[in-house]
């Protein structure tokens, strides 16, 4: 009886476990988080008269490939619970950004891509220090993705660095004058979503765009009835950048959804990237400040019908026309937002010096921590269920 209750403590201890993640494959997935541990810049201060913490992310992207990232929104807090995506400037809808070839040119022109002894050669900002370098850097971003501007006031009490300033005001000015193209995602299967009708005609073509010298593996769930082949109908397990491929649903099949997965296993990732929270999770956005090579994976949502009218593949069939409304009053015609003036810049909690708080570890320390825990409770009942003393009649 108690070697019964011994195997049913250690099978509740690892249900404990697969439900944290810390013994389930699932956790295996690459999701990109933001580890806790970040290298600190110099405190700034903006026109506005703020001063605002500055920092250099370490952004994991595969679960152990590690890319350095700066913040790409003054007015948002980190969540180091989100999981993130890679994305573009589209996804981050409080930001002004009209310029990301500046943007790219300021991350592939300081520090980290380039090293310290480079950048205060092609500066000229002799001394220049790692945490004065960050503070500048970040500070020429938030200028192109909110509007801030760093105070020029004299001294560090009230104002910043002469460096700092110094390095800010190079990057700024070059950056207008030497733009650097938007550099390409590590992957993409477009369109990212496709529908179709008619079970006779495959849907497609659907492109891969990956900067992995290695074919992209494709796979689905979600279905059986669902295959991925070239133009000619061949089954295909992969693609490389560049290339195309269909989707064909068995004609005996219902109407259904499914998901296509591409993975890459050895894309680079570039400087000037864009990583979001994903789902539309709300999290500090970050731009990558130097390159990495990671596994890469995207998805793409199928979903067929039967008996309905057809559809294009890969697009939304036409609404049905209305009745045209009444004449009313002509709208007034919105003029673009203006972008937020210095004053107007809203720093998050986490980015004000009065507000710090200590950061320490990372989320894998805080799922080893859950594991011992868990272990010393399963280690603690089972002591309890062997040395418990037997009723003897």
């Amino acid at each position: 009886m108690f070697s019964h209750l011994r195997r049913s403590a250690a099978a509740l201890f690892v249900a404990l476990l697969i439900s944290t993640g810390i013994a389930s494959p699932a956790a295996a997935e690459d999701f990109s988080r933001v580890d806790r541990t970040s290298t600190a810049g110099e405190v700034i201060r903006l026109t506005n008269g703020e001063a605002v913490e500055t920092a250099l992310y370490h952004l994991v992207v595969d679960g152990d490939a590690s890319v350095p990232a700066y913040c790409a929104d003054i007015s948002t807090s980190v969540d180091h619970q989100a999981a993130y995506i890679e994305g573009g400037w589209s996804d981050i809808p409080d930001t002004h950004v009209t310029d990301p070839q500046q943007l790219n040119w300021i991350v592939r022109n300081s520090y980290p891509h380039i090293d310290l002894e480079r950048l205060r050669s092609e500066s000229g900002v002799s001394g220049l220090t790692k945490d004065q370098a960050i503070a500048a850097t970040q500070a020429a971003i938030w200028h192109h993705t909110n509007g801030a501007d760093l105070s020029t006031a004299a001294g560090t009490e009230n104002g910043n660095h002469r460096r700092v300033q110094e390095l800010y005001t190079y990057l700024v000015t070059e950056a207008r004058e030497n733009d650097a193209a938007e550099p390409p995602p590590s992957l993409t299967v477009t369109p990212g979503r496709i529908k179709g009708a008619d079970p006779a005609e495959p849907l497609g073509p659907l492109a891969v765009r990956t900067t992995s010298t290695s074919p992209v593996a494709l796979s689905v769930k979600g279905t059986s009835s669902l295959r991925i082949t070239d133009a000619d109908g061949a089954p295909l397990a992969e693609a490389s950048d560049g290339e195309e491929f269909y989707l064909r649903v068995d004609p005996s099949a219902p109407e259904g959804v499914a998901t296509v997965y591409a993975r890459a296993l050895d894309a680079t990732l570039e400087p000037g990237r864009v990583f979001t929270g994903r789902d539309g999770v709300q999290t500090q956005p970050l731009i990558t400040a130097d390159s990495a090579t990671a596994e890469s994976t995207t998805v793409v949502k199928v979903d067929w019908l039967r008996d309905a009218p057809a559809a294009e593949s890969g697009a939304e069939s036409e609404p049905e026309p209305t009745a045209p409304a009444e004449p009313t009053e002509p709208a007034e015609t919105a003029s673009p937002s203006p972008s937020p003036s210095p004053s107007e810049v809203v720093i998050a909690d986490d980015r004000k010096p009065e507000n710090n708080l200590v950061r320490t570890g990372t989320w894998v320390g805080a799922i080893v921590i859950t594991g011992l825990t868990l272990l010393a409770a399963g280690a603690a009942v089972m002591s309890f269920i062997r040395n418990k003393p037997r009723f003897r009649p």
